[in-house]
């Protein structure tokens, strides 16, 4: 056994791979083992062809779309990127509250330098009709592009998920491939190995500090869909209170139903290290 098998980094089946190539050059093979190692590479390379196709193809389908049609259709007369259109502006009611609230944060601020410069006997640069009119159209400019980016958000996101299924309805046989060298690849790993990423992923999704990581996640997916924010707090704190106790649950069922019955070894190493 070779040293990278007695440590456990990389997995039993690649290194078994690596050593028929090696015995192979040498010339010191029978044909079972070329036909061997030939298998072994064949589901190497499926892996990996599988994996690029799952994971990045969708992204660069995503990129494509983003510089090449979504932003012609933005360019086109049927998007007008111009803010003269005032029902163009504000895609959800909860964009008019938030930029209605910069209002009158701004016009406060402007009364007070305004105060400001009327004690100290300066006279402003510009004029007040002329500081809001600039402010106004500063506001409608950005609400716009944002209402145009959560719609093109929606319409990525959709076809890029359209996309992926497609994908993994078409490679179906490679997806079978890979499922089988990533179980071959997990299996061969040292229990030490097996049990870091068991508890890596655990406290990851259902940890103790897991519970900020969701509520970022969430952040990001609502504004992300242009969906109101403030009115979804509610939801935010119970999908947090509840969902990584679902997943601590599911977890811990198919440990002890499945786990334990694949490697008993892993589920007592596992439990040694977490106790």
């Amino acid at each position: 056994m070779s040293n990278f098998e007695q440590i456990g980094l990389i997995p039993r089946s690649i290194v078994r791979t690596f050593q028929r190539f090696l015995k192979q050059i040498g010339g010191e093979t029978d044909l079972f083992a070329i036909y061997e190692f030939r298998v072994s590479r064949y589901i190497a390379i499926a892996s990996l062809q599988c994996f690029f196709l799952l994971i990045v193809c969708p992204w660069l389908f995503q990129i494509f779309l983003r510089f090449f049609i979504i932003n012609f259709l933005i360019d086109s007369p049927l998007f007008p990127t111009s803010s003269s259109s005032q029902q163009d502006i504000f895609l959800n009611f909860h964009q008019q509250e938030h930029a209605f609230s910069q209002i009158q944060t701004f016009s406060q601020q402007v009364y007070f330098e305004t105060l400001l410069d009327s004690f100290h006997h300066t006279p402003t640069a510009k004029p007040l009709s002329r500081i809001y009119q600039t402010y106004f159209f500063q506001c409608a400019q950005f609400y716009h592009q944002q209402s145009l980016s959560i719609i093109t958000n929606w319409i990525l996101d959709l076809l890029t998920l359209v996309f992926f299924v497609f994908l993994l309805i078409s490679a179906t046989p490679q997806i079978l491939i890979f499922k089988t060298f990533c179980i071959e690849s997990l299996l061969s790993l040292s229990e030490t190995t097996k049990c870091f990423f068991l508890i890596f992923f655990l406290d990851l999704l259902v940890g103790f500090h897991s519970s900020k990581s969701w509520e970022i996640f969430l952040q990001f997916f609502i504004e992300h869909f242009g969906f109101q924010l403030d009115h979804n707090q509610n939801f935010i704190a119970f999908f947090i209170s509840t969902f990584p106790v679902l997943l601590d649950t599911i977890f811990k069922y198919w440990i002890f139903r499945y786990l334990n019955k694949i490697s008993p070894s892993t589920v007592a190493t596992y439990q040694a290290m977490i106790e």
